[in-house]
C-alpha cells in the first residue's frame, strides 16, 4: 500500500508512538533503521513496516521477510516518513512493533545474571546498556520506577537490536523487586564508594542482579541498604568517575571474563 498524505489514520497512529502516553495506552512502539528492523522482524515483534521506495539489496529482502510473515507494508513518501521519524534524518524505513509481557518470576527463576537499573534517567545510556547486557551475556533487563521509557524511539536506535535479543521489564516496584530477588536466591551487588571492595577482587559468582545507579546521584539509599556486595571500579589518571553505561559495562564484562575462565578450568579438569 502506497501512502503520499501525512493525514493518513495509519501515519497518525504511528507518529503518536513517539508519546510515551500512547505507546502505553497500545503496547506498541517504534523501531527505526534497518538494522533495527530486521532484528525486529525476526523476533516476530512487527505488526506493520514504513518505508520509503528503496533499490538496495539488503532492504528488499527485509520487505520480502516482513511480507512473509504476513506484516503491513506501507510505501510512503519522504513527508509521511519524515512525520512518522524522531530523528531529523530519517533512515528510510520504520516498523511499529509490538511491546513483549514478561513475568518477573519466571525470569528470576532461570537464575541468570541481570541488570538493573535504578532511576537511569537518560535513553542512550539506557539503551546503551541493554546492547552492553546483551553482549555480555546478561539474562535480562530490569528498569525500577523511576527509569526513562525503555520504549522511547532514542533507547530503541540505542539499543541497536537488542531490545529483540533480551528479556526486559520495566516499571517494576524498588522494594517488590528486592524481596522477590532474595526470594529466588539473588544477590544484589551496586556500585559505590564507601564499604565497597575493588570489583577485580570482588567474589562475582553465584546469581547476581548487577544495580547500576541515576547518572547524577548513584544507587538509591534503599539498594545501598539492600546490597548483599558492593563493589568500586578502581581508576587511574584523574577522572573522578564513569558514566553509568560505561560503568556497568566494565561490571558485566568482568563478571563474563570471570565465568568464561571458570569454565576454561572446569573442562581442562
Amino acid at each position: 500500500m502506497e501512502i503520499t498524505a501525512v493525514n493518513n489514520p495509519h501515519v497518525k497512529n504511528a507518529a503518536e508512538l513517539k508519546q510515551k502516553k500512547y505507546r502505553t495506552k497500545s503496547g506498541l512502539f517504534l523501531a527505526e533503521g534497518l538494522r533495527t528492523v530486521e532484528e525486529a522482524i525476526e523476533a516476530n515483534q512487527v505488526e506493520s513496516v514504513f518505508y520509503t521506495p528503496v533499490d538496495d539489496e539488503r532492504t528488499r529482502k527485509a520487505l520480502e521477510l516482513a511480507a512473509a510473515h504476513n506484516i503491513k507494508l506501507f510505501c510512503v513518501s519522504e513527508a509521511v516518513m519524515k512525520k512518522i521519524s524522531d530523528t531529523e534524518t530519517p533512515q528510510g524505513i520504520i516498523a511499529v512493533c509490538n511491546m513483549t509481557h514478561l513475568n518477573l518470576e519466571e525470569l528470576l527463576s532461570q537464575g541468570k545474571m541481570l541488570l538493573v537499573l535504578d532511576r537511569v534517567q537518560d535513553p542512550g545510556n539506557i539503551g546503551t546498556m541493554l546492547r552492553t547486557a546483551d553482549a555480555s551475556g546478561i539474562g535480562g533487563l530490569l528498569l525500577l520506577n523511576g527509569c526513562a521509557d525503555i520504549y522511547a524511539p532514542k533507547t530503541v536506535r540505542a539499543s541497536m537490536g537488542s531490545l529483540f535479543h533480551l528479556p526486559v521489564l520495566q516499571g517494576l516496584d524498588d522494594e517488590a523487586f528486592i524481596n522477590l530477588a532474595k526470594d529466588y536466591g539473588y544477590e544484589l551487588l551496586v556500585t559505590c564508594l564507601e564499604g565497597a571492595d575493588n570489583l577485580y577482587k570482588a567474589d562475582l559468582s553465584g546469581r547476581i542482579a548487577f544495580v547500576m545507579g541515576n547518572e547524577a546521584n548513584g544507587v538509591s539509599d534503599k539498594f545501598l541498604q539492600a546490597a548483599d556486595k558492593k563493589v568500586f571500579i578502581p581508576m587511574q589518571g584523574k577522572a573522578e568517575s564513569l558514566n553509568v553505561a560505561m560503568a556497568a559495562g566494565v561490571v558485566m564484562f568482568e563478571a563474563l571474563r570471570r565465568r568464561l575462565t571458570e569454565n576454561k578450568k572446569v573442562r581442562k579438569r
